[in-house]
């Protein structure tokens, strides 16, 4: 059974996808930068390592796919928050 705190990140991380989702929805996407900006304002905390697992979680999730720097697209949400 999944920890309280990991269900909290996880309901993070699909935040974070709703709202690029509704910026650039399926024909645009966004960059690094700013999914990186955006990890460090929905969790508050700025470490790089942390940062970092919390994209590897949401390319693992099937929530982001990274082409390169500039170009991170974002998947659809199975359920619309927003």
């Amino acid at each position: 059974m999944p920890r309280k705190l990991e269900i909290v990140f996880l309901k993070k991380r699909e935040r974070i996808q709703n709202y690029f989702w509704g910026i650039v929805g399926s024909d645009e996407h966004t960059s690094l930068p700013k999914l990186k900006n955006a990890i460090i304002r929905e969790f508050r905390n700025d470490d790089d390592r942390f940062v970092q697992s919390q994209i590897k979680l949401m390319q693992t999730e099937a929530r982001v796919r990274i082409e390169s720097r500039v170009k991170v697209w974002i998947k659809k949400p199975s359920i619309n928050l927003c």
